[in-house]
């Protein structure tokens, strides 16, 4: 039987992380193991914009830390993320003007560099928009975009140059639990041993922690997402954007796309990860493009060139399950991500080194995102509701 120190379920991006993380801290023997491929599921079809505007404290230093991570990834971890630097800009309506007021300010007391700006300050920077129903605007200039599935591979390179092992193509078939601890990991490819394994199989988390006797309140939704061709029309969008006041984000895809899909509020199609419907509705299509021509009017003609969907992984306030899980000695949660995994996920590798290495988190305190809190009744509010935490 082959043996770990630790043994992490997922290599999407908070897995690898988390993976590198702890190889990084001294473990020398951690397994990180892959079903499918690297980034294969919920990550590799992230729309992975990078903002930091969020409702809570926990959320926004997770990816303030991200953040500066981004931006020094070579230094840091290693590598080229694909990170663009191009700014993000916040789009409203007046009915969340109060939320909206209050995040700032708690951003700007955390070190966020976000600032509130004028109509005309945007349409200087980006003056193909029409923003006749915006009542406020936030922007943040150190923010941006990455490039998911590069990122995911940085991070796994780094692990396995330090002495990881990657097991791709390697299937978890159960746990092996005895006296309330973790005890090793069943896979098609033989048994492991270990005392530590970390649960970030994304989509299919839930099933992992029902082998160790833990239930995960995760629903996944099912995400769509377009891609236009814009050089016809001036090229895409200069920053990203978060556009509440038309419920759609889109980002620029390197010199010539944009990515475009929806924000909330909408209405949420809940699948099960495996076998789901990958084809992009037309109602999607028509209803998201109706919205980006009435934002972006020159985009009228713009080609809409691909479409494709991916799965968020939801929990009940939708803010994600991290650390250790109460009655079950060695099995962690780094999973329920719902839609902010991506851009939280440098500073996840942390703080979840911190919490098996260390005993806790330290850098950053994750205690409200225990598992408890669902039983407790002490779920997390946000903002403005859902996933716009």
């Amino acid at each position: 039987m082959q043996t770990a120190d630790a043994v992490v379920i997922g290599a999407g991006i908070n897995g690898a992380a988390t993976a590198y993380n702890l190889v990084k801290r001294g473990l020398k023997n951690v397994v990180l193991l892959e079903k499918q491929l690297i980034a294969s599921g919920g990550t590799g079809r992230s729309a992975a914009i990078i903002r930091q505007h969020y409702s809570n404290e926990e959320l926004v230093r997770l990816v303030k830390r991200s953040v500066d991570i981004f931006h020094n990834f070579d230094d840091e971890v290693g590598g080229d993320p694909g990170f663009v630097n191009c700014g993000w800009a916040f789009l409203i309506p007046e009915s969340v003007s109060d939320g909206f007021s209050k995040n700032i300010a708690m951003g700007q007391r955390l070190g966020v560099d976000v600032r509130e700006i004028a109509r005309q300050d945007l349409l200087e920077m980006e003056p193909r928009i029409d923003l006749s129903d915006v009542h406020r605007i936030a922007y943040e200039p150190g923010s941006g975009y990455a490039d998911p599935r590069t990122a995911t591979h940085a991070y796994v390179e780094r692990f396995v140059d330090l002495g990881g092992r990657l097991l791709q193509l390697t299937g978890v078939q159960g746990l092996m639990v005895e006296d309330s601890a973790v005890r090793g990991v069943k896979t098609d490819a033989g048994d492991i041993s270990t005392d530590v394994v970390v649960d970030a199989a994304g989509p299919w988390a839930d099933r992992i922690a029902a082998w160790a006797g833990v239930d995960l309140p995760i629903e996944i939704t099912r995400e769509e997402e377009i891609i236009f061709e814009t050089a016809s029309v001036g090229g895409p969008p200069k920053l990203c954007f978060s556009d509440m006041a038309k419920a759609i984000y889109y980002r620029p895809e390197g010199a010539s796309r944009m990515l475009v899909g929806r924000g909330f509020p909408k209405d949420y199609a809940y699948v099960e990860p495996d076998g789901y419907d990958q084809e992009v509705e037309v109602s999607f299509i028509a209803e998201a493009t109706e919205r980006l021509h009435a934002r972006w009017p020159t985009f009228s003609r713009a080609l809409a060139l691909n479409s494709y969907t991916g799965l968020y992984d939801v929990t009940p306030d939708w803010h994600p399950v991290l650390g250790r899980a109460d009655g079950v000695d060695g099995f962690y949660l780094c999973a329920g991500f719902s839609g902010h995994g991506f851009k939280i996920a440098p500073a996840i590798g942390e703080v979840m080194a911190e919490e098996i290495i260390d005993g806790a988190a330290h850098s950053i305190d994750i205690k409200r995102l225990n598992l408890r809190r669902f039983a407790a009744g002490a779920l997390i509010g946000a903002a403005y509701g859902t996933n716009r935490a």
